[in-house]
């Protein structure tokens, strides 16, 4: 019984060891082992060799009890699954990475009617810029927003509208899905090339000039769908709260709506503004209008809070008025206007510049930082905002404003308090800032590369911003950059230290010298006694070595060294 019993051993151990051999063999040739291994692994229902292929099948190791071999598979198949998932995340990463690279759109700010476009899950104010899903990889052109609501125009024509809460007639038959862009079929076919928003009423150009209007302008003028206006052929349209300015491609400048501060002054056709020059730029605020030429700007409508720039003069202007404070700048080109609801601003060219940039002047009220005047918060006239100096665009909003630079670095400012900055500020104990800061286009943001802005518009406390396709460093490559740029310091830091230590030990070897110096002359010049006078100098006793034999004093009282040649000066001087 014992010699069949060890004969069994034997024969157990080899046939496992030919067994094990056999998966080891076989394990750089996966088997439809591990393919047909249950995903919801009952382990315990698995005998131990179909355990051993399974792990011989996913190169690993089959040495162990049954246990150990069903939580080895068990870990296995979780890593399996989990590397499965990582690879599906990255590659839906990148294909999001590619569409979002080509052009999208960004917002942040307040949320609470869906001005951000981020869809009905998602009502929450944004502090940080986010792209906006439904314009992802759009190549969005040009972009407008007043109030709660944002219009978004593609380089391919298609305008998509979204905000105002699902009441604002500006956005069309978007009741139930007003929290996201919804595409504008009424203009489809227009070849409509940029919008303007006011706060129940919009207008858009065609790429031929074409107007249309829609929405609710006065109280008994409301378009439910875009109509065309046939007076003029159009070139660029602005709207304020209740009105529309257009300039023609004659330089002509049209308004109508409500042009005033009182209802009584509303217009319901466009009217023609006279003015000396044709007219090249034109913005809106709430109830004022600011329209330029070549070098001359002009301001009329409501002012309160000195937003017509006319010095200590507040009173409503019915016509357009010259902003003299600018004419005596004397600038050689007017670049950009913009207009708030309590503030307004301009670019004026810098004629030492060749970037086609220039300096920014704001004026009017701004308690919200938006004048970026430091702690002047009332600007009768335009004034020099000195921490900008090369500005291409000034785009203002009712507490915020944003410009553009000559290098496309998007800065902004003014009222923080939904996050409409895109950016942190460094004041605590208010929601706002006067300092223009950089907000991060241009570069790789959560692994996507952001290009850099093409068009801004400011809402009532949210910032919209479409970008550019990026043309920056891949992935890779910054993190190549970054990884140069960590070592390049890191080699500066020890080169530092290096030629700190270099200096340090060239001092305390300097220190040493000196000191032997001292000491060698110490211990062979004379040591004049600073208790006797007369002594000249500390002379050995053999009786009594520390005690002096001229003097009698110690030789602790010997301090005062003689040079001999000195000495011998003084010796030959006499």
């Amino acid at each position: 019984m014992q010699r069949s019993r060890r004969n069994h051993g034997k024969q157990t151990c080899s046939t496992r060891r030919q067994r094990l051999s056999l998966f080891k063999h076989t394990r750089s040739n996966p088997t439809p082992w591990s393919q047909n291994f249950p995903q919801e692994l009952n382990s315990y229902n698995q005998k131990l060799n179909q355990l051993e292929r399974h792990l011989a099948a996913r190169n690993e190791p089959i040495e162990g009890s049954k246990k150990k071999l069903i939580e080895r598979l068990s870990n296995s198949i979780d890593d399996e699954k989990q590397r499965e998932v990582r690879i599906a995340l990255e590659k839906e990463h990148c294909r999001i990475r590619d569409l979002e690279q080509t052009g999208s759109v960004y917002i942040a700010g307040k949320n609470d009617q869906g001005q951000l476009g981020l869809g009905l899950g998602d009502l929450d104010d944004g502090h940080e810029f986010r792209v906006i899903p439904a314009l992802r990889g759009k190549q969005v052109g040009h972009v407008s927003a007043y109030g709660t609501v944002s219009i978004a125009t593609t380089l391919t024509s298609e305008v998509y509208s979204w905000g105002g809460n699902g009441v604002n007639p500006i956005v069309i038959g978007h009741a139930d899905s007003f929290a996201s862009p919804q595409q504008m079929k009424e203009l489809d076919g227009e070849e409509t090339e940029m919008t303007s928003v006011g706060s129940t009423h919009a207008c858009s150009i065609s790429q031929a000039g074409d107007l249309f209007i829609w929405g609710k302008l006065g109280s008994d003028d409301t378009r439910l769908v875009p109509q065309y206006v046939d007076k003029f052929t159009a070139t660029s349209i602005a709207c304020g709260a209740k009105h529309i300015a257009a300039i023609t491609d004659k330089g002509e400048l049209y308004v109508w709506g409500g042009v005033g501060s009182i209802e009584q002054s509303y217009q319901a056709k466009p009217m023609l503004v006279k003015l000396p020059e044709p007219i090249k730029l034109i913005a809106c605020g709430s109830q004022h209008t600011i329209a330029a030429t070549e070098s001359r700007v002009f301001s009329w409508g409501c002012g309160d809070g000195y937003r017509l720039g006319h010095g200590n003069d507040c009173s409503e202007k019915s016509s357009p008025c010259e902003i003299a404070k600018i004419t005596e700048l004397g600038g050689s080109q007017i670049l950009d206007v913009g207009a708030g609801t309590w503030h307004s601003a301009c670019v004026i060219s810098n004629e030492s510049s060749a970037n086609g940039s220039g300096f920014l002047y704001t004026w009017g009220s701004g308690y919200c930082g938006q004048l970026a005047l430091g702690k002047q918060c009332i600007a009768t006239t335009p004034t020099k905002v000195k921490e900008l100096s090369e500005v291409k665009k000034v785009i203002c909003g009712r507490t915020h404003n944003a410009a553009i630079a000559h290098d496309d670095v998007l800065y902004t400012w003014g009222s923080n308090e939904h996050g409409q900055l895109g950016r942190s500020i460094e004041e605590t104990d208010v929601a706002f800032t006067p300092h223009p800061g950089i907000v991060e286009f241009g570069t790789i943001v959560n692994r996507i590369g952001r290009g850099v802005p093409k068009s801004v518009a400011c809402g009532h406390d949210f910032t919209v911003v479409a970008t550019h396709p990026y043309e920056g460093p891949s992935e890779q490559e910054m993190f190549k950059l970054l990884e140069s740029k960590r070592r390049n310091e890191q080699e500066e830091k020890e080169e530092e230290a290096r030629l700190l230590r270099v200096q340090e030990e060239e001092e305390t070897r300097q220190r040493e010298a000196e000191a032997e110096k001292k000491k060698i002359r110490y211990l062979t010049s004379k040591r004049l006694c600073t208790m006797d006078s007369s002594c000249p100098g500390f002379t050995y006793e053999s009786s009594t070595p520390s005690v002096c034999r001229e003097c009698g004093f110690s030789v602790a009282f010997h301090t005062i060294v003689a040079d001999e040649q000195n000495d011998a000066k003084g010796a030959i001087k006499e």
